[in-house]
Parts: structure tokens; C-alpha cells; sequence
């Protein structure tokens, strides 16, 4: 894993107003605060905080999965989310991840370290939001 570059690309985020941090507990994590969603039109928040696990040989490895709080009202409306990908434990919250693969088959283009990274990742996640079931 390249810490370095995932800050750089975190750091890109922040200048745009998107908050998100890496984060540790034993694996690291990337956690986006408030996302938004497309949860008004269902009555349901219109953001919510989305965690990412860093793949083992980041960035060769593509970013690949997206966790919500246990008991997020978007679990089992988005893409993927019905398939519990396992729970984390991280920053005191209880995050399920969600089989969820935008660069492998899952409407997002291959993988190219070279142009993606956790800066382009928060766009798929705001799609995967937006396509509440």
C-alpha cells in the first residue's frame, strides 16, 4: 500500500470540499463523510459516510468493495449491498461491506492505476447511491 499516494488523492478531494480519510485498524480503510445519496426521493438520508477497504498492493491492485454503517437504511437498496462482504470494525462504527466491483464488470471502466485512484472511486460511489432500489 502507498500511503503517500492515497493522501495525495484524499488531499484532491479535500480541495474540492469531500471529506474522506485513511484510516487503521489492523487493515486500512478509507472512509468518505457525507456521500450523497439518492435517498430523498424515498424518504430516506440524503448523505451518508461510505467506507473502503485498501486492496492488498494498492495501487496495482484495483479499489474494489464500499461498507455502510450496520443497520444504514441503504443496506439492500444499493447494488450489491444485499451480499454482506463481512463487517469491520472501525473508528467505533460497525461498517458492513457490500459486494460492490465497479472496475470489474461493474459498469466502471478497467482498472488503470495510472488515472484511478480513491479521488475517482467517490464518483462511482455516488452512483452506487444514487441507484437505490
Amino acid at each position: 500500500m502507498s500511503a503517500e499516494r492515497i493522501l495525495r488523492e484524499l488531499s484532491r478531494l479535500r480541495e474540492g470540499g469531500q471529506i474522506a480519510e485513511l484510516v487503521s485498524n489492523g487493515r486500512e480503510f478509507v472512509i468518505y463523510r457525507g456521500v450523497p445519496t439518492g435517498g430523498s426521493r424515498l424518504a430516506l438520508p440524503e448523505m451518508t459516510d461510505v467506507i473502503v477497504p485498501v486492496p492488498a498492493g494498492y495501487p496495482a491492485s484495483p479499489i474494489d468493495l464500499a461498507g455502510l454503517p450496520v443497520g444504514s437504511p441503504f443496506i439492500g437498496r444499493t447494488p450489491g449491498s444485499q451480499n454482506n462482504q463481512g463487517v469491520h470494525c472501525v473508528g467505533g462504527v460497525n461498517w458492513q461491506l457490500a459486494s460492490y466491483h465497479p472496475h470489474s464488470n461493474g459498469g466502471g471502466p478497467p482498472w488503470d492505476q495510472m488515472i484511478h485512484g480513491f479521488h475517482t472511486y467517490f464518483d462511482h460511489l455516488i452512483s452506487w447511491l444514487e441507484r437505490l432500489v
